[in-house]
């Protein structure tokens, strides 16, 4: 009888320990596991309580061994039920469940102490109760198998009960037989319900994971020495294939540039047996279209040799909308040439330290925007485009066209080293833009103005190599017709100075550090006073007197001019109502007035009512304008012009004689006094001058204009135009330009005219 109790708990406790051993497999299943201690502790419970205990009921080592027997029962029903509920997906928690436990053990033992049948009893009945309950939980909803061990435990609950029936002490030996059964065909069942459990398992997992790659818009790729094992369909897709036929080598689809960095990749990976590497590239399909990869590389075992596992991604279309950005950011869209973004870079590039020496050639087309007004901006977008054709054609390999702007290029000229060599590629550059241009059907001539810089000779880095290039570009641009300059270190002082210049015209307007000068005119013969031009001087703090000629064209450039016209206009005035009020009998002064002045609809008007302001009749302000102001603005000027006559002012058409068209505006014009150059005074008294001044005042007479003769010099020539019937002089000969109060000082008194 104890040898088969031996026997059968034996049996009991190994197939505990074979669910134990299949937890560890799968520890994703942690029922398999509560099962296993279940069996173990049942068959140590049959094995203390029944098969080695004494004979002796009332001996103390029997009530210990029963005291462990009944723990050890006890423990194997509550992991019986973890395990039933845990398969079943309940919640179970032992921090919760331990003390009803704890309890039931604790009752049974102590109606041990009272009773040892009644203790056998229910402790068959708990027993029973708990095998029957994790038979509910594992029938109710489950397959045929599952019923299957929800039998087993109803019958091990059945043979629970029969211990007392059959021996008070649950002793019978058909009770164990019948147990052990039992309990052998419930771990067997056990065993193969987790096996089938985690088997289904992992073929769902399988069965997600193969949905996963196989419909994954990501590329997987197995390599293995050298070859693709295994392509996904999103591989397959990419590459043009629809089967692996195990043959193709890897190496064939990688572009020849890649092909070394694959392989230091794939051998570093296989090295190491472990890692992953980013990397990004070129690959070609079946067909030999090219498309571009980005993936990583990881070391992957299949079929239990090294390998490679490949995930790509076909990154062609955005690395064509980036090439297409950065194509967008480095080149002119017009002309398709690199723009200034790209030339700057070019340049970093050709001065860094120890590089090579080269030339740039700033090149500016002149008068390009009379295109533009002339013929339409589509046609100055067609002419920019057939210049870079034929620019770029004809260019060596090794240089770089670029469109800075609208009609400005650079050209990037390596292999030049002296300015020799830099000026011949200014001329062969020239030289292609001498043939016509056929526009439409038009044909048009172009010119450029190039300016030249080398480096390192003009410049350490490409802003400064650039400056040099345009600074002499602009030199470029004050000769006649096309030309190439090479920068000259005097250059940049010059514009430096204009620039300076510029710069600083604002706020010597704004603080009024300007004043006028006031040269005399005479009547001829008599050489009386009749008059003053006010001359505007430039009184710079700190540098003394700047002549008109350094700043009068740079506010004509920066269109300050208008301001400073209008500073002048204001100082002429009140310095005639100051010789007013200083009782003088104020004479007319002329005032030389821009023509971006006549570009303020409203300036005939401000001008009289600035007059009207100071009290002063009109007639003693005489307003200048030259032959190409009137000539170039004449649907602004002349209608201001006649404004101005109307209201009294004077109206003067200075230097007279260096234009093209002086004889027609004179009867267009309504002009009050006509004002000979000095070029015309100069030669005289040559009879071939005197001739062109005599036909000048015999026209200028019949038409009631006063004749003014300027820069008279010598008593000779001062004699000659009074003779040739000019009827005023003004002149270093009869007064140099005078302050304010020294030409005030000529002005009589107003008490002295009878």
């Amino acid at each position: 009888m104890t040898g088969f109790l031996l026997i059968s708990t034996s049996l009991i406790a190994m197939l505990g320990v074979a669910l134990l051993v299949l937890a560890r497999l799968e520890p994703g299943h942690p029922h398999i596991s509560d099962w296993g201690w279940s069996h173990v502790l049942l068959a140590l419970g049959l094995t203390l309580g029944v098969a080695l205990a004494p004979p002796d009921l009332l001996s103390l080592r029997y009530q210990a061994q029963a005291t462990v027997a009944t723990a050890c029962i006890i423990a194997s029903l509550a992991f019986e039920l973890a395990g039933a509920a845990r398969y079943r997906g309940r919640i179970w928690r032992w921090a919760r469940n331990a003390p009803l436990f704890g309890s039931l053990l604790g009752v049974i033992l102590a109606l041990a102490l009272l009773n040892q049948h009644i203790a056998v009893v229910v402790a068959a009945l708990v027993l029973a109760g708990g095998a029957w309950l994790a038979a509910f939980w594992l029938w109710r909803g489950g397959a045929r198998s599952e019923r299957f061990v929800a039998g087993c435990f109803i019958a091990s609950g059945l043979v629970h009960l029969s211990g007392p029936a059959l021996d008070p002490l649950a002793r019978s030996i058909v009770t164990h037989i019948l147990g052990t059964y039992v309990h052998v065909a419930l771990a067997m069942a056990l065993i193969l319900l987790s096996v089938r459990r985690a088997h289904l398992e992992t073929e769902q997992v399988n069965s997600r994971l193969r949905q996963l790659y196989e419909q994954s818009m990501q590329g997987l790729v197995v390599v293995q020495d050298g070859h693709a094992v295994y392509a996904n369909p999103a591989a397959l897709a990419m590459f043009g294939l629809d089967h692996l036929d195990g043959t193709t080598a890897i190496e064939s689809v990688i572009a020849p540039a890649d092909i070394e960095s694959a392989r230091a990749r794939s051998a570093q990976l296989i090295g190491q047996r472990g890692g992953q590497i980013a990397w990004e590239g070129e690959r070609y399909r079946s067909d030999g279209t090219a498309i571009y990869v980005r993936g990583t590389s990881s070391y992957f075992e299949w079929d239990g040799r090294a390998a490679l596992l490949v995930l790509m991604l076909d990154d062609t279309e955005r690395q064509r909308a980036t090439e297409a950005l950065r194509r967008q950011a480095l080149h002119d869209e017009l002309t398709d040439l690199p723009n200034r973004h790209a030339a700057l870079a070019r340049l970093a590039e050709l001065t860094e330290p120890g590089s090579a020496g080269f030339a740039l050639l700033s090149a500016d087309l002149d008068r390009f925007q009379l295109v533009n007004e002339s013929l339409g901006h589509e046609t100055g977008d067609a002419l920019l485009r057939a210049i870079a054709d034929r620019l770029r054609g004809a260019l060596p390999a090794d240089a770089m066209l670029a469109r800075l702007g609208e009609d400005q290029f650079l050209l990037l000229h390596p292999g030049i080293h002296d300015d020799a060599a830099a000026l011949l590629a200014g001329q062969r550059l020239l030289a292609l833009l001498n043939a016509p241009f056929t526009v439409g059907h038009r044909a048009l001539y172009v010119h450029m103005s190039i300016g030249i810089a080398r480096y390192p000779a003009h410049g350490q880095d490409g802003a400064s190599l650039l400056h040099a290039a345009d600074v002499a570009m602009h030199q470029a641009k004050l000769q006649a017709g096309a030309a190439a300059v090479a920068y000259q270190p005097g250059m940049a002082a010059g514009a430096g100075g204009l620039l300076e210049i510029e710069q600083a015209l604002a706020a010597a307007i704004e603080q009024d550090e300007f004043q006028l000068d006031y040269q005399p005119k005479f009547a001829a013969r008599s050489r009386l006073l009749v008059g003053f031009e006010a001359l505007v001087r430039w009184q710079r703090p700190g540098r003394g007197r700047i002549s008109p000629a350094e700043f009068i064209p740079a506010a004509e450039r920066t269109g300050q001019i208008v301001a400073l016209g209008a500073l002048i206009l204001r100082q002429a005035v009140q310095q005639l109502r100051a010789w007013t009020q200083r009782g003088l009998v104020a004479l007319p002064v002329a005032v030389n007035v821009s023509p971006l002045q006549f570009e303020d609809a409203g300036f005939a008007d401000w001008l009289l009512a600035l007059v009207r302001a100071h009290g002063l009749p009109p007639e003693l302000l005489e307003v200048e304008i030259t032959e190409t102001a009137a000539m170039t603005h004449m649907d602004r000027v002349l209608p201001q012009l006649a404004r101005l006559r109307e209201a009294g002012v004077g109206v003067a058409f200075d230097d007279f004689g260096t234009g093209q068209s002086s004889l027609t505006l004179l009867r267009r014009l309504p002009i009050t006094t006509l004002k000979l150059d000095r070029s015309m005074v100069d030669p005289l008294p040559e009879a071939s001058a005197g001739a062109v001044v005599h036909a000048t005042c015999v026209l200028a007479r019949s038409l009631g204009l006063t004749i003014v003769a300027e820069g008279v010099e010598t008593e000779a020539q001062a004699a000659e135009v009074e003779a040739l019937g000019c009827t005023q002089l003004q002149g270093w000969l009869l007064s140099k330009p005078l302050l304010a109060e020294a030409a005030g000082a000529l002005l009589a008194p107003a008490s002295s005219i009878v």
